[in-house]
């Protein structure tokens, strides 16, 4: 009855309600493949790094990405099995995708995308960009990848403020941006090319924050899309402010924050991909700061969320909803709660999009939004975890609900909306006991490239005692 329910709701994202769950391919769900990729290598030559330049050649993706792929919100086992092999390719057990396990971390060791809000990618995904830390003495920091075949190229010698602020360029494929938190440069907005290695300082911060922390926190976004505005966040003298960064007119927007302002401190603005408006703590404000365009229909500005497009080229806040919006979220019946929620940046105006109302479950726990393929606007991918539901995974005689524990992709579309069941993780993420590593660094985190044709994430494989990354690719991929 609840599936009948389901396919006639309004909002429905299920492209069919059938309740096989495998994706029918005509291939093992388990079977592997042997992968055409190129084995670690670790050399750094100048010749290694040329391999990820060339122009980008998948073929354009087709209409629906999730085509082919499981669609419907059935429960659906969570099998028991050993982690897969380093560089091969492997079915998802219960969902037939095509996944790669690109690193191979010891006990202790952490090999992760920077975060679900930030590119992992380069703009025309030549290049890879993860976060490694802990065991053998391995230092932390990021690590280049050749973006097509995943073989390691180098370790990057910066010092960004944290794991996630290190920003692609969305036109350059070479070009990645940050502010130096090292000694000689703190407070240097820089960009870096990597192919020359050739690091230009931007602008200085330092006598405007006065040595204190630069920060693009709390959840990270993109600048906008043409890479000119940036949001950041220090303390100058105690006297925290957000600011905004605009390169072409090298213009400084900055409203201060904390006790007897509207703002909370410690929280940088989010551009939107336009550039023509931020958002903070849940308000819609212009370029400047200056004024408030709206006021948007979300109870906690917290929650995990990302800046991306719409499908109509809009700009958007698409973010994972726990409490009901304040008005109702256009009097949607569940009042926004869901896995995922669209707010616009240009009217103000709120839309559910992955609901009760579409046939699924609550509001997993642990779960993170990725909008950032910029070519595939209206396109997020999503990771949910559901801790306090981990007796799923010693028991194969239940069924988790949909979506615990899983890697997906939603077209949020308002015409043809679609969810697809990727993967499934197995990840403990915060709740690992065998963790040397910060154990929050085993969340997955799901990254989706600029062309939308592949996602990252990390597990621990069921709090293995080590962190790594893989890669669902989705069949419009096609590695050049």
């Amino acid at each position: 009855m609840k599936l009948i329910i389901a396919c006639m709701a309004s909002l429905v994202l299920l492209s069919g309600c059938d309740s096989d769950n495998t994706n029918k391919r005509g291939k093992d769900a388990n079977q592997e493949a042997p992968a055409t990729t190129g084995a670690t290598t670790g050399k750094t030559t100048r010749e290694t790094l040329k391999t990820g330049t060339a122009a980008l050649t998948n073929k354009a993706p087709s209409k629906n990405l999730c085509e082919g792929q499981v669609t419907h919100a059935d429960r659906v086992k969570l099998k028991r099995v050993a982690k897969p092999p380093f560089m091969k390719y492997y079915r998802d057990p219960a969902f037939g995708t095509r996944v790669i396990r690109i690193t191979n971390s010891a006990r202790g060791q952490v090999h992760k995308p920077a975060y679900s809000t930030v590119q992992a990618w380069s703009a025309e995904e030549s290049w890879l960009l993860l976060y490694q830390s802990g065991g053998d003495g391995q230092p932390k920091g990021h690590v280049l990848y050749d973006g097509q075949n995943y073989s390691r190229l180098k370790e990057l010698d910066i010092v960004p403020g944290d794991i996630e602020e290190i920003f692609w360029s969305h036109s350059d494929d070479n070009l990645l941006y940050y502010v130096n938190h090292d000694k000689a440069q703190h407070g240097q907005f820089t960009s870096l090319d990597i192919l020359t290695n050739k690091a230009n300082v931007i602008r200085d911060f330092t006598p405007m924050c006065k040595g204190s922390k630069i920060s693009a926190g709390g959840d990270v976004q993109m600048p906008s899309y043409d890479d000119d505005l940036f949001g950041f966040h220090c303390e100058p003298d105690n006297k925290p402010m957000m600011f905004t960064y605009r390169i072409s007119t090298d213009t400084v927007s900055m409203q201060p924050t904390g006790p007897g302002t509207p703002w909370e401190t410690g929280l940088a603005p989010n551009v939107s991909p336009s550039g023509n408006s931020v958002f903070s703590q849940g308000k819609v404000l212009d370029d400047t700061l200056t004024d408030t365009l709206y006021d948007l229909d979300l109870a906690d500005f917290g929650e995990h969320s990302s800046m991306g497009r719409s499908a109509t080229g809009k700009d958007v806040y698409y973010q994972t909803v726990f409490k009901p919006s304040p008005r109702e979220c256009g009097g949607d019946l569940w009042q926004g709660v869901g896995h995922l929620t669209e707010h616009s940046m240009n009217t103000g105006a709120c839309r559910p999009v992955v609901t009760q109302s579409a046939g699924w479950p609550p509001t997993t726990s642990g779960t993170h939004v990725s909008a950032l393929a910029h070519k595939r606007p209206g396109w997020v991918a999503m990771s949910s975890i559901g801790y306090g539901n981990f007796r799923h995974f010693g028991d194969e005689s239940r069924r988790p609900p949909a979506l615990m524990s899983e890697i997906y992709l939603v077209n949020a579309s308002v015409t043809e909306p679609v969810l697809c069941r990727l993967a499934q993780h197995r990840s403990f993420g915060k709740d690992a006991e065998n963790a040397i590593y910060k154990p929050y660094l085993g969340e997955p985190h799901a990254t989706i490239s600029p062309s939308g044709t592949r996602i990252l994430f990390g597990s621990d494989w069921y709090d293995s005692g080590s962190v790594d990354s893989y890669v669902v690719e989705l069949p419009a991929f096609e590695r050049r």
